[in-house]
């Protein structure tokens, strides 16, 4: 578990193996740096089925907060803030996660298929950054309004989103957990970076899709609004999981403003 507050903005994380998993594959960061505003979360889930799902996940949350603590040192040491830079960094500390799994590939031939979802979000007070590859989400609450922000990257959901399939059987087909993106796949991932407002009492959610598969939109709506305490939140949402199956590992990372 983990958690932290920095200033108006407070957040907390934790992962469980699940009721049916031999091992946690999954890896979160709830990090905040020195002498900055800035606080960034990670949810990465390893790919199962192939050797070293869990340490790409832990590569990947390592390689993002070393990658965003030497931009912090960079702005601060003179370079400053540009106005793109949440994007600019967000994007490149991706992107060096991949290269870091990719190299781990070459290194270690057992390794090779190693590969993790990612979901990002860089927090200033005011703006959200937000990267993701693969099935691993980011949820929006904010004015009893609970929307997710992010789109799957899987294969179904690319066939529904290219027409060759409808809303019908994307529900029933059972592909749902064949993604097409994540880290480690390729030399160029599909990074993109969206910059989100974060209003006053406005919440994210980070998890893995060990919690989706296992607890609906519904009840995660209702914990988010019923409790003002986030290692409530995050601890209910787990407790839920479980009590569906815990097919997966889960992890949640929940963040909040307050006036």
């Amino acid at each position: 578990m983990s958690d932290s507050m920095n200033q108006a903005i407070s957040f907390y994380g934790g992962t469980d193996i699940g009721r049916v998993r031999q091992k946690n594959e999954d890896s979160i960061l709830c990090c905040e740096f020195e002498h900055s505003d800035v606080c960034l979360l990670v949810v990465a889930d390893g790919v199962g089925g192939h050797a070293g799902g869990d340490i790409a996940s832990k590569l990947a949350v390592d390689t993002m907060q070393e990658t965003v603590a030497k931009a912090i040192l960079q702005a601060n040491s003179g370079g400053g803030y540009a106005e793109n830079w949440l994007q600019l960094t967000l994007k490149h500390a991706v992107e060096e996660a991949n290269n870091a799994i990719l190299k781990q590939q070459t290194e270690q031939a057992e390794l090779r298929q190693m590969a993790t979802t990612v979901v990002a979000m860089l927090v200033r007070p005011q703006v959200v950054a937000l990267s993701y590859l693969g099935d691993s989400r980011c949820y929006q609450y904010v004015d009893d309004l609970f929307v997710q922000i992010t789109e799957d990257h899987t294969m179904l959901q690319q066939m529904l989103n290219d027409g060759m399939i409808d809303q019908q059987e994307f529900d029933s087909l059972p592909l749902h957990h064949m993604i097409s993106q994540a880290l480690g796949l390729t030399n160029h991932p599909q990074v993109k970076v969206n910059v989100v407002d974060f209003p006053e009492n406005a919440m994210f959610l980070l998890c893995s899709d060990g919690l989706t598969n296992c607890v609906s939109d519904a009840q995660i709506e209702h914990v988010l609004s019923s409790s003002e305490d986030l290692t409530s939140c995050v601890d209910q949402l787990i407790t839920h999981a479980n009590d569906n199956g815990g097919v997966d590992n889960i992890s949640v990372i929940v963040v909040r403003k307050y006036n």
